[in-house]
């Protein structure tokens, strides 16, 4: 009965925020652009893809001077309405972050040919949908060698939000990059069953290390956070972010974050939208194109040895040159 009243909470607060949106305005000749992001169920503050899609619409409103919404669903069990009440709403752009959405947009965009939309690392296609396809699998290769050579136990850890197809490819790439670099690491993936559960996140990262991990990278927004505060109190032991830059918050105990620019790809869409140029399909955004990557270690490079920076180079170029075939759970 619990849930029930708080879904129908949810649904009648989003009701009152698009009801000022649904009259068109047919007195201005110079229609403004509206946007909308709808966040996974991290919302924003997750300090990770929603924050950055944030900072792409915030740019595309300081710049090109669109008005944007943002609509933060409580749950997975809030997409399907939060998407039907966006889609019903005057937006001419709608973008879903996360890897979890793909019944949602598949259930309802072809209800709405006249609208435009994007999702990230969803499995959907659609005439009205652009998706921005981040190559997760590429970037966390390259964490996984440095988690991998940065090992003294020999021992490193994953820890994803949820186990679906979206977060496993981070978590192949990650053992597939610290294999490449040490063929007898042990990796230990495991699944916290939520995004937003930063207390479960700091049980599986503190059993994590009592089984010896030393470096753990999470993939798993605000669950994440578990992670740096068992970093904080444990000693010889390193996480890797993921996202954003997330280096500054365990100062010197978060060997890199593997960043994925959300936020560009946002930029990009809604530019597109302004300039009547959007196309539907897919757009990669992969190491070749600055998708994905990793941060500046501002605050790890005195502990990273030179040699181990220049073996992640290297193995980055061969990514991009193909000589690296890297494992994309979506392709196989």
């Amino acid at each position: 009965m619990k849930k029930i009243s708080a879904l129908l909470s949810f649904i009648l607060i989003i009701s009152m925020i698009f009801t000022g949106c649904s009259s068109e305005n047919n007195d201005s000749t110079d229609k403004t652009i509206k946007v909308a992001l709808i966040t996974s169920s991290g919302g924003l503050g997750d300090r990770s893809f929603n924050d950055s899609a944030h900072e792409g619409f915030k740019k595309a409103e300081e710049e090109l001077g669109v008005e944007i919404k943002v609509i933060e669903p409580q749950s997975t069990a809030d997409y399907l309405q939060s998407l039907k009440l966006a889609s019903s709403a005057d937006y001419d752009f709608i973008m879903a972050v996360g890897n979890d959405w793909g019944d949602a947009i598949n259930s309802v965009i072809p209800n709405y040919p006249d609208k435009k939309f994007a999702g990230v690392n969803v499995d959907c296609t659609g005439d009205n949908l652009a998706v921005a396809r981040f190559a997760d699998h590429e970037g966390s290769f390259l964490v996984g060698a440095l988690a991998s050579l940065m090992s003294k136990s020999g021992t490193v850890g994953f820890i994803g939000g949820m186990d679906i197809p979206g977060i496993n490819r981070f978590a192949v790439g990650y053992e597939e990059g610290a294999k490449y670099v040490n063929p007898d690491i042990k990796v230990l993936p495991t699944y916290v069953g939520s995004f937003a559960d930063p207390s479960k996140g700091k049980e599986f990262a503190v059993q994590l290390i009592d089984e010896d991990a030393d470096v753990i990278y999470h993939a798993a927004s605000k669950s994440g956070e578990g992670l740096f505060e068992a970093l904080k109190e444990k000693e010889g032991v390193y996480g890797i972010g993921v996202d954003q830059d997330q280096d500054y918050i365990v100062e010197g105990k978060i060997l890199t974050s593997m960043v994925k620019n959300v936020g560009n790809a946002a930029y990009d869409f809604i530019k597109q939208v302004k300039e009547d140029t959007f196309t539907s399909g897919e757009k990669i955004y992969g190491l070749a194109e600055n998708g994905v990557g990793i941060t500046e270690l501002k605050y790890t490079k005195d502990i990273i040895p030179q040699e181990v920076l220049d073996q992640l180079d290297t193995i980055k170029q061969d990514i991009i040159d193909g000589k690296i075939t890297v494992t994309d759970v979506f392709n196989k």
